[in-house]
């Protein structure tokens, strides 16, 4: 397990509900909570309007220099044992040790795997470089790559240099912003838009090495997108909890925790372009009508399950300012002080073990799909000690794991022992990714949806200002002449349970006959085999470019098309039943005589809907 682990840096400056108000009551309560002037957000950017505690972190130096080592082990011989241990727990012996030490590896991953695997005379199962390729792009880009990625960004000279570059990239911290959107259910009704902007834009920085994730943890514990979601300090406290541990607080947990959230109260602010949106508020708890600390009541704002923390603000004027309710402070006016000491329950989570613990266990299932922390726990072990190596920088993290080859090992084949960490991780696809990868395979843009804004239509009404309108023009909504958002992408979407709206729940991944056929038929309108749309197949790219589309289809001509299809689609050479299966199909192609783009077609159908595009 982990050991207690230091705090890795001051923290100089670091900055978080859905409620049971009733509509009705969103006038009564903006007149009770007070309207704030337009002063206070003149000349708020609409492409950016980001403000909250996430502005006032992570704007100096990375937490570490990314050289993150154990990227380049080389892959190790099983050693010779008697009878190598297929299933059941681990026996590695003194003798197994020695061999694992002896190897000398540097991935944390392969280090603590060691005698579950090569020790134990166990070989993983080797993986080419196109479906290595595929598998990385499609988790931390969020899409399958192209023919050019996969034969320069997969080739370059070492893996770990290609998982440094993907890691690097803008679309690495996209694809974690929309995972945290998942996690934090965005919804424009339930938090006002600014600060779910403000949260994905603390995502992002984390993401690119800016937040050491304990920091990113207190920082999320006290800000709004967390806050205003949820309705009561008992449930923000078992919140923070699953969270950042992965479990529910117990019952004193709860209770002690829950006295730091004390003085939090969810209300409404009007928005001088908005109008009334939803913002959590400080109610002056714990303190005597002369704003000092109130001796009889404290101990309802004082934790004392990790050491004595007692969380109570003083008011001053700001409060009166602008006529807010007595003993009322609307949550923008926290100054940076304030919003540091809201930020304790997350620092006291990021103290306990099993904060580091979850981050390592939750990063492998989500690369891995099985629980390869809690099988080999010394992996765990590794992973941990590695992590607050690099100063707390999730990037080091999701390199090991990548670069382990508990990850770098092929799906395809049979599994001969019951242990996973012998084969490779076979997973479905996210929708996004799903849709994107076809669209850009095919040159075909249908749009996408932005996962800041779950109701973008909410700001194109009649009677909302140009600012609001501004804010959906400026995001990656599309939007129409007729003030309509382009609702193709979002529709298919969230048919296939993708582009959620966190009303409650969020996203959903599953196969079913509808979610086929719904799938079909976006692939039908795609690559067109019953020649419906007219499309130009040359402008869709599904031909070589030494291919006319009218050119006489013949056993060479099909075998073109083929491999560069499977280029396309799936990075790789075809196989040899494939091969096989395109001579039979260019011989009994109809009507004859077919051209290339008669037989381009249904191929493109045929392998855009195949189970290939759906996992990796």
């Amino acid at each position: 397990m982990a050991s207690a682990h230091p705090r890795f840096r001051p923290w100089f400056i670091a900055g978080r509900g859905s409620n049971r108000w009733h509509e009705a009551g969103i006038v009564v309560a903006a007149f009770y909570l007070g309207i704030i002037s337009c002063r206070q957000v003149e000349g708020i950017d609409p492409g950016d309007p980001a403000r909250g505690p996430g502005q006032m972190v992570g704007n100096g130096d990375r937490v570490s220099r990314g050289d993150f080592v154990g990227g380049d082990d080389p892959p190790p011989a099983a050693a010779e044992v008697d009878a190598p241990v297929a299933n059941g727990e681990n026996n590695c012996d003194l003798a197994c040790r020695s061999y694992c030490d002896a190897l000398d590896l540097k991935n944390p991953i392969n280090i603590g795997l060691c005698p579950y695997l090569w020790g134990s005379g166990l070989e993983p199962r080797p993986i080419d470089s196109s479906e290595a390729c595929r598998r990385l792009f499609a988790d931390f880009i969020g899409r399958y790559p192209s023919p050019v990625e996969v034969n320069e960004v997969c080739n370059l000279p070492s893996w770990g240099e290609t998982v440094s570059e993907l890691i690097s990239r803008p679309e690495y911290q996209f694809v974690n912003q929309r995972r945290w959107a998942d996690k934090l259910l965005y919804n424009n009704r339930a938090v006002n838009v600014e600060r779910i902007y403000d949260m994905d834009n603390l995502v992002a920085k984390t993401f690119d090495g800016r937040v050491s994730w304990d920091q990113f943890a207190a920082v999320t514990s006290a800000h709004p997108v967390l806050i205003r979601r949820l309705n009561g300090a008992s449930d923000r406290a078992s919140a923070t909890f699953q969270l950042f541990v992965g479990r529910p607080p117990y019952e004193n947990e709860r209770s002690d925790m829950a006295r730091l959230y004390t003085l939090w109260e969810n209300g409404y602010w009007e928005h001088p372009y908005l109008g009334v949106v939803p913002e959590p508020y400080i109610r002056y708890a714990c303190v005597t009508q002369q704003g000092d600390t109130d001796p009889q009541t404290v101990g309802r704002c004082t934790s004392v399950l990790w050491g004595h923390r007692q969380l109570v603000l003083t008011p001053d004027g700001r409060r009166d300012e602008e006529g807010e309710q007595e003993g009322m402070m609307w949550g923008g006016r926290l100054s940076a002080a304030e919003w540091e000491k809201l930020q304790e329950p997350g620092r006291i989570v990021a103290a306990l073990d099993e904060f580091w613990e979850w981050t390592v266990d939750e990063a492998l299932h989500q690369y891995l799909e099985y629980d390869l922390g809690r099988m080999a726990p010394e992996v765990r072990h590794e992973l941990v000690q590695y992590l607050i190596r690099y100063n707390g920088d999730i990037r080091a993290l999701h390199f090991a794991i990548a670069t382990s080859f508990a990850y770098l090992q092929s799906s395809r084949g049979d599994t001969p022992t019951a242990r996973p960490w012998t084969y490779g991780p076979l997973k479905q696809i996210q929708v996004e990714a799903w849709i994107d990868s076809i669209s850009r395979s095919t040159g075909s843009h249908i749009g996408t949806c932005d996962h800041r804004i779950s109701h973008p239509q909410d700001y194109l009404e009649e009677g909302m200002s140009g600012w609001a309108q501004a804010l959906i023009e400026q995001s990656r909504w599309q939007v129409g002449e007729d003030r309509e958002i382009s609702a193709s992408y979002r529709d298919l979407a969230q048919t296939l349970g993708g582009c959620p709206t966190n009303e409650v729940g969020g996203r959903f991944n599953t196969v079913s006959s509808l979610n086929t056929a719904v799938q079909e038929a976006f692939v039908a309108e795609i690559c067109d085999p019953a020649f419906e749309h007219e499309r130009d197949i040359t402008s869709q790219g599904l031909l070589p470019a030494a291919v006319s589309p009218s050119e006489a289809l013949d056993e060479a001509t099909a075998m073109q098309i083929v491999r560069h299809q499977t280029h396309i689609f799936f990075g790789r050479e075809p196989t040899d039943e494939e091969t096989d299966a395109t001579r039979i199909a260019a011989q009994i192609c109809s009507p004859a005589p077919c051209d290339a783009t008669s037989f381009a077609r249904p191929l493109c159908f045929a392998l855009a809907s195949s189970a290939e595009m759906l996992f990796y």
